[in-house]
């Protein structure tokens, strides 16, 4: 019995073939415009990180947590985890 793994093409040998059967000067203009998406959906990501970051705010709860009655503060699984590692 073949195997699930074994029935599917191998999608990285095949463009391995494609990019060996271009020539030089295909190569490197497909080479950078592929350097040319990655860098701009990379800073796309982070931009868009930074304005959810920012409208978010992400542990703003954690920061209005107060003490309980009792005086002793509340611990949050935060600092339960860092205790851990303290």
């Amino acid at each position: 019995m073949v195997s699930c793994h074994m029935r599917r093409p191998g999608i990285t040998q095949n463009l391995m073939s494609g990019l060996a059967a271009l020539d030089a000067k295909t190569s490197s203009r497909l080479g950078i415009i592929t350097v040319t998406y990655y860098l701009w959906t990379t800073f796309v990501a982070v931009i868009v990180g930074i304005i959810m970051v920012s409208i978010i705010h992400p542990g703003g709860a954690a920061q209005k947590e107060s003490t309980e009655e009792g005086g002793k503060p509340i611990m949050s699984s935060a600092d339960a985890l860092l205790d851990l590692i303290r």
